[in-house]
């Protein structure tokens, strides 16, 4: 992986050295294994680069092809290599001496700006054309590697990371008021917006075009909500998952050194593992997999359905393959605060789940030491490969199948015999009713929608952004109503997504995150499958299921429990009390946190620190959610400001 980084200047003057060296060097964390700049005229184009594939060895970006008068960075990596060598008429001898920018900047030549369409992997991009004065920026459809810009009268700047932006005289990290607030209100981010006023970024599935001084953005793909294929049988789809999956992981192997994944109790990275060991036993190589686990002996209360230590269900796993290495990982004598300076700093942003920064640092440190690039993970995996199909029962019973209903609630109470009838009816029935009549059921229920519960935004900057109507305006819904379209929730929720700035942390540490869930053909393969694959016989994740049948353990497949990260939080987080109540008292010492945070709610709650509960929402949202976000926006709005001042 690398980062990138450019600007032109729209005035013809040449580029300011110094800045472009400051931008290298902010990006240099990023992408420690090797440096490289190119400018000409009112262009320069700078490349930072982490070598996690064979064929990184090759890179020598920014790339320029003289006789088309086009300069390129890239960063990523390209997971169909082949089809798009046949498309461009490479022959293999080249493709095998080409690196993964190579290949984009002969699909950038060949498709122009259509050429993300063709791309398929984890990557952004930045082509320069100053025959025509313009430059144009691209994400992949995911959003996986992220990429921002800046412009101004005589200027346009990008970059992987805002931080390099900063490094252009007169931009500073002034924060976006209503970005902040919808991070603060868990409203997902839509549109440009970055957290900074005058960055915005580049949209996942999006181009950017810059030309003829003027900005354009548009999207280049979308999911079909309409696309549906079908099969010879139940068994066709089971097969065609198989392949998918397949071609999605081995992808993702290509790497230099070991390979590590991640492995809980859960479906999704038990089923990427299990791939995983498959293809690289063929191989003979080995693959380590890490858990995360609560300190020794802890047996302290999780939440109903929730169990704290996925150690004994993933050791199931890997002591079915010869070739996994398990290792657990503890972070007990961590605190939540440790390091968050440091991470917001790498991010760019406030981290969301302060409490799992701890062991995600811990894996990816102790990877970094065994040699290993690459770590799998399975993010996506809820919207693509474990699917629960649970959104067919409302679509049976909005189109009036009556007797398929019925036979589903059969198969499911044979399979759950607690199950009754009310619920039932309340998960057929919860997505068509009337949003005001759901709405005054959970209100009934004490689960009506309640800022204050597990927010800590400041609420003079609710009122004066108006939370619901933001919410309205960005069309989501703060009632969380189910939806009866399993296929238009799972899209909406994927076009929601962006993990870029996370992705891009990551290499700091040496090491590459890679999600197979997250492959677009097997996305677009699971959305068009019917939901009947999803549920059926009285299981959720059937079609998963069913593949994964003969080859996960008892213990994941009829799992009636699902794992909680960090399950020993709040050990960690009160024995770090002193530490949490100087943080505050420096967040209030400061001239502007208290302008978006409630800092007296924070330090009400230090103050009402329970002794037990910890298992309910309520304390789980005014502690995990409330306090450590709270404190997670303060360091940001620190390092922000102090940058600033």
């Amino acid at each position: 992986m690398s980062a990138i980084a450019g600007i032109v200047q729209l005035n013809d003057q040449p580029v300011d050295r110094d800045t472009l060296y400051r931008m290298q060097v902010l990006l240099t964390p990023y992408g420690r294994d090797a440096q490289h700049s190119w400018h000409r005229e009112n262009c320069a184009l700078l490349r930072t680069l982490l070598r996690t594939t064979p064929e990184d060895s090759l890179d020598r970006q920014p790339l320029v092809d003289t006789s088309a008068n086009v300069a390129m960075v890239f960063e990523g990596r390209l997971d169909n290599r082949e089809e798009l060598a046949e498309a461009l008429g490479v022959g293999s001898n080249d493709l095998a001496l080409m690196a993964d920018s190579c290949l984009a900047l002969r699909a950038c030549l060949h498709w122009d700006v259509d050429a993300p369409k063709h791309l398929l992997g984890d990557f952004a991009l930045a082509c320069w054309q100053p025959d025509r004065s313009r430059l144009w920026l691209a994400r992949d459809p995911l959003g996986m590697r992220p990429l921002f810009w800046y412009r101004r009268d005589d200027l346009f700047g990008f970059a992987t990371m805002p931080k390099a932006l900063f490094a252009i005289p007169g931009l500073t990290k002034a924060i976006n008021e209503e970005q902040l607030h919808d991070y603060l209100c868990l409203l997902p981010m839509t549109g440009p917006a970055s957290m900074f006023k005058e960055v915005y970024r580049v949209e996942p599935g999006h181009v950017v075009v810059l030309e003829g001084g003027e900005v354009s953005a548009h999207r280049y793909h979308r999911f079909d909500p309409h696309h549906e294929i079908h099969l010879d049988s139940d068994e066709a789809y089971v097969e065609a998952l198989r392949e998918h999956l397949d071609r999605a992981v081995a992808s993702r192997l290509r790497a230099i050194g070991p390979v590590a994944t991640h492995l809980s109790s859960g479906m999704d990275s038990t089923t990427i593992t299990a791939f995983a060991a498959r293809l690289l036993s063929k191989r003979q190589q080995s693959l380590i997999a890490y858990t995360a686990v609560p300190r020794e002996g802890f047996n302290g209360p999780v939440p109903t359905g929730r169990h704290a230590d996925e150690g004994p269900a993933a050791r199931a796993v890997a002591d079915r393959f010869d070739n996994i290495e398990h290792v657990l990982i503890r972070t007990d004598g961590t605190s939540p605060l440790d390091n968050l300076h440091a991470k917001t700093e790498e991010l760019d942003r406030a981290p969301l789940n302060i409490c799992n920064l701890a062991w995600a640092a811990a894996i990816r440190e102790d990877a970094s030491r065994r040699g290993a690039k690459v770590l799998l993970c399975a993010d996506k995996g809820n919207l693509s490969i474990s699917y629960d199909g649970i959104h067919y029962l409302a679509s049976l019973l909005r189109s009036g199948r009556w007797a398929m209903l019925w036979r589903a609630y059969k198969d499911l109470k044979h399979r759950h015999p607690t199950m009754t009838w009310r619920q039932m009816v309340k998960v057929c029935a919860a997505p068509l009713i009337p949003r005001s009549l759901w709405q005054l059921f959970e209100k009934h229920r004490g689960r009506a929608w309640e800022l204050t519960g597990h927010s800590a935004i400041n609420p003079e900057l609710s009122h004066r952004v108006d939370t619901r109507k933001r919410a309205r305006e960005i069309g989501f819904d703060l009632s969380y109503q189910p939806s009866s379209n399993g296929r238009q929730y799972r899209i909406n929720t994927l076009y929601l997504s962006d993990t870029g700035e996370y992705n891009a942390a990551a290499n700091v540490d040496g090491v590459e995150y890679r999600d197979p869930a997250a492959d677009v053909r097997l996305i677009e393969f699971c959305l068009a499958v019917p939901h009947a694959q999803y549920l059926g016989d009285g299981q959720p994740q059937w079609l998963l299921k069913r593949l994964m049948a003969d080859v996960l353990p008892p213990e994941i497949l009829h799992a009636k429990t699902r794992g909680l990260q960090a399950a020993d939080w709040y050990e960690q987080t009160e024995r770090a009390l002193p530490e949490l109540r100087a943080e505050l008292e420096r967040l209030k010492a400061h001239g502007s946190v208290g302008n978006y945070l409630d800092l007296a709610s924070l330090e009400k709650a230090l103050n009402e620190w329970p002794e037990s509960g910890w298992e309910t929402p309520r304390i789980e949202r005014r502690y995990r959610f409330k306090l450590l976000r709270g404190l997670s926006v303060g360091t940001f709005i620190r390092y922000a400001d102090e940058e600033n001042e």
